[in-house]
């Protein structure tokens, strides 16, 4: 047996951290091109190392999951989630920032997608709510980065928050060793047929390729929105990252509302009124002047991005609800590869025509995600 709201509170606490990991390469990325005299191109590269390590830990924690359970999973994954914070704290080479951000990547992305699962399988209805309650930690740990280091930059280092962060994340493998969650689903593990299956599932593809374009939205933002700040607008230093911080508060925001005020509406409706969000959040933002249209640009993008994950998994979790990780993680991979691809072209568009080309980027990517939206919409009943 094990205790529900136990169970759901560290599955909160782990969202927060990779919230928290999640942000942080941009929050990051002025200090660290200066640190090491990187260009645009070379700062790409280095973000899109984030996304290949949360590929490799999306693809295996669903087979993981399902056959043995989650709490060995999470509690190495923690481990090499504050082994990788710490290191990006202790690095004076490219190259040890190069692994530590891959083993974020791995060990957050494992996280993220196992919690996820967890907490589907806990709900007992209403998923998409609950997922998107659930995932309002990860906005507030993705908050919190960019608040602290705008709040601290003429204090502390940002090597030494960076530390700090991975003292506790190794402190939350130990509750999670210590834990008891629900059982392996499988004792045999998912058969090869099963998996080929649910790979040609055109709904599950569909939901795959909306988060896909939802990864390259978020990759723009989370990235790229500090360096575009100030280059384009000369925006000073500490405003950029609490610039970027109204759009984590945007995107908690409406997940909170969510889970909460609105947990009647369906989760689903609620992600049709973002999309409009985001299309207007991306032509504030790349179009009017001055920093406060830039800071509600990126509230009504958080608006527009809050609730794709959440419904999504909640949606896959209810189609495959005997195989709830491996579906999760089938989508999320797809997800990984918007993310990595759009960090490639940002890097190369932006050392060959500019940052401003970010504006135009992110309006793009908006617009075919609701296309996307609208395709699964159209193909299933939303199941919350």
């Amino acid at each position: 047996m094990y205790n529900r709201k136990l169970v759901f509170a560290s599955a909160c606490a782990g969202l927060f951290l990779f919230g928290v990991g999640a942000i942080t390469l941009g929050s990051i990325a002025p200090d660290l091109r200066s640190k090491f005299n990187l260009d645009e191109f070379q700062i790409g590269g280095l973000f899109s190392l984030f996304p290949v390590g949360i590929l490799f830990g999306s693809l295996g924690f669903g087979p993981i999951t399902d056959r043995f359970g989650y709490k060995l999973l999470l509690a190495i994954c923690s481990v090499l989630l504050g082994l990788g914070f710490a290191g990006i704290g202790l690095a004076h080479s490219i190259w040890l920032i190069q692994i530590c951000i891959l083993l974020i990547g791995i060990g957050g992305g494992a996280i993220n997608g196992a919690t996820s699962a967890l907490v589907a399988d806990i709900s007992t209805e209403n998923k998409g709510a609950s997922l998107a309650l659930f995932s309002v930690f990860f906005g507030l740990g993705a908050l919190t980065m960019p608040f602290v280091l705008g709040l601290l930059r003429d204090l502390v280092a940002f090597e030494s928050i960076v530390i700090a962060i991975g003292g506790l994340t190794l402190l939350l493998s130990l509750v999670y060793f210590g834990l008891q969650f629900p059982a392996a689903k499988h004792n045999e593990g998912i058969s090869v047929a099963q998996l080929v299956q649910m790979l040609k599932d055109p709904l599950l593809l569909l939901i795959g390729f909306f988060l896909f374009w939802q990864s390259a939205c978020e990759a723009l933002i989370n990235n790229w929105t500090t360096t575009f700040l100030l280059e384009t607008l000369q925006v000073n230093g500490r405003w950029t990252l609490y610039a970027l911080s109204s759009y984590v508060a945007g995107m908690s925001v409406m997940r909170l509302l969510t889970g909460s005020v609105f947990s009647k509406i369906a989760a689903s409706r609620m992600l049709g009124f973002g999309m409009g969000f985001l299309i207007v959040g991306a032509i504030v933002l790349g179009w009017m002047p001055g920093l406060n249209w830039v800071i509600f640009g990126l509230v009504l993008i958080g608006f527009g991005l809050a609730l794709g994950f959440p419904v999504m998994f909640g949606l896959s979790s209810s189609l495959y609800s005997k195989n709830s990780g491996t579906a999760i993680g089938i989508i999320l991979v797809i997800s990984l590869v918007g993310n990595l691809l759009t960090n490639y072209v940002m890097g190369y568009l932006a050392k060959s025509w500019g940052i401003g080309i970010f504006s135009l980027g992110l309006l793009i990517a908006a617009v075919i995600q609701a296309l996307f939206c609208f395709l699964v919409f159209r193909n299933s009943k939303m199941v919350d």
